[in-house]
């Protein structure tokens, strides 16, 4: 590849994937807002949101396992120049994610308790987390059907909108936070709603809602490169949808094996106490914003990589991953220089608990050299997404998480009885085989050969 096509495809990559990584920048913005504002009623509260979110990471195989699938199938039928498949694939990952997101959101409001239980460390912290969880359950639908609006958007080369839903998803969260969460609004001292946890809900659920509505006004008014208009009604393509399923199962077991791992991580961190699960919350809000660029360069290339594939440019896709990888690894780099250089004041803005700010100090110095391998694992990870050839990410997640990091911390933390350190440092070594993994995945070149439409 010529210098003239390398920087025609970094264009490419940027043009996509900048309103993505805005998009998603403030949409963990408005979560770590959230975050602070719930940090203001207690230590409990950040508990019991960060024992949801745990929770939250296990619905989202659902979103996972239609969603990636839905990115290889819409960006390849785009990328071949077929509009019809392109608007019939639009339309069959909306009404089937809805249909699953109704009955996994309904199931799951009846459980959620026992779920939580192992995990909440005291009553209060379960029961705020059921009442948090419950609300945000109920426009599950909405929520994940919203990602796909965002998805179907970016697959057809029409970046810009998503970040213009997501902005005004956050803002309008970010507004509703103090008015529904406070009975006297912080720093203004106007009379809030004071529904407290289950404000911070309430809040979510109605930007999540309206998010969706807007997106799916602009995909069927036109506003857009394709249109889509329900004409068949909520009407099922099979041999579509098998494609839906079969593509992403394996991204929906990579999600099931990593998310349920994060559970049992989740109850080795909680064995230290209610104060150092409210940091780790924290400390995951901070990391999820700092990741967003890089998730957002995912997408970009992931789309990318099914565009050129769906007109036969195997090469060119597989550049596009590469140089993503570099992009990610330069941008992790320095964001982790800046995580250590000044851990304590970046805690801060959160909370003054000096204990909070301490444990949590300790986790993002730790996870700055965590970050190195992340970035560039998610940037080689788009290539095989784009493709859909998603059996590498779910081995990826089963050998670095359950077969290293989960042993690590039974040994270190069960039988040993080290500090809290050792869950940190089961960060670093998870990342770094999982980057090894998807390397090798990557460079084997099979991928290059999927067939999917």
């Amino acid at each position: 590849m010529t210098q003239g096509e390398q920087k025609k495809l970094l264009k490419e990559i940027l043009t996509l994937s900048v309103p993505t990584m805005l998009g998603l920048m403030f949409e963990t913005l408005y979560e770590i807002v959230d975050m602070a504002w719930v940090a203001k009623l207690s230590i409990n509260s950040v508990a019991a949101v960060t024992i949801f979110a745990t929770i939250w990471w296990i619905l989202d195989i659902v979103n996972s396992i239609i969603g990636i699938s839905s990115v290889t199938l819409i960006s390849r039928f785009y990328g071949a120049g077929d509009k019809e498949k392109t608007v019939e694939a639009i339309e069959q990952t909306i009404i089937f994610k809805f249909l699953l997101a109704l009955i996994v959101g309904i199931l799951m409001s009846f459980i959620i308790p026992y779920i939580l239980y192992p995990i909440s460390g005291n009553r209060e912290v379960l029961e705020l987390a059921t009442i948090y969880g419950r609300i945000r359950l109920i426009t599950l639908p909405l929520a994940f059907s919203s990602y796909t609006v965002n998805t179907a958007l970016r697959c057809v080369g029409d970046a810009k909108k998503p970040l213009y839903i997501m902005t005004l998803s956050g803002v309008l969260n970010m507004i509703l936070d103090p008015i529904m969460i406070f009975d006297i609004m912080p720093y203004v001292g106007i009379r809030g709603m004071g529904l407290g946890i289950a404000g911070a809900a309430y809040a979510t659920v109605i930007s999540q809602a309206i998010a969706f509505f807007v997106g799916l006004y602009i995909l069927m008014s036109g506003r857009t490169f394709v249109r889509i208009g329900f004409k068949r009604g909520i009407y099922f393509v099979k041999s579509l949808d098998i494609k839906l399923i079969k593509i992403g199962l394996p991204t929906g077991l990579e999600s099931l094996l990593r998310n349920m791992g994060s559970f049992v991580v989740m109850k080795f961190i909680s064995s230290f106490g209610v104060v150092v699960v409210a940091a780790f919350g924290i400390c995951i809000r901070i990391i999820g914003l700092i990741a967003m660029p890089i998730f957002g360069l995912q997408m970009g290339t992931g789309v990318i990589v099914g565009q050129n594939l769906g007109s036969s440019e195997s090469e060119r896709a597989e550049k596009a991953g590469y140089l993503t990888a570099k992009l990610s690894f330069i941008f992790m780099l320095a964001a982790g220089i800046i995580l250590a250089l000044t851990p304590g004041p970046i805690m801060g803005i959160f909370t003054a608990d000096e204990e909070i700010i301490r444990i949590g100090a300790a986790f993002l110095r730790y996870f700055t050299i965590a970050a190195v391998f992340m970035g560039p694992a998610g940037s080689l990870s788009s290539i095989l997404n784009g493709a859909g050839d998603n059996m590498p990410a779910m081995m990826g997640a089963l050998i670095s998480i359950w077969f290293v990091q989960i042993p690590l911390l039974y040994v270190s933390i069960q039988l040993l009885q080290l500090s809290v350190e050792w869950v940190w440092i089961s960060y670093i070594v998870a990342y770094a085989v999982h980057y090894y993994v998807i390397l090798r995945y990557v460079k084997g070149g099979k991928w290059k050969d999927k067939c999917v439409i």
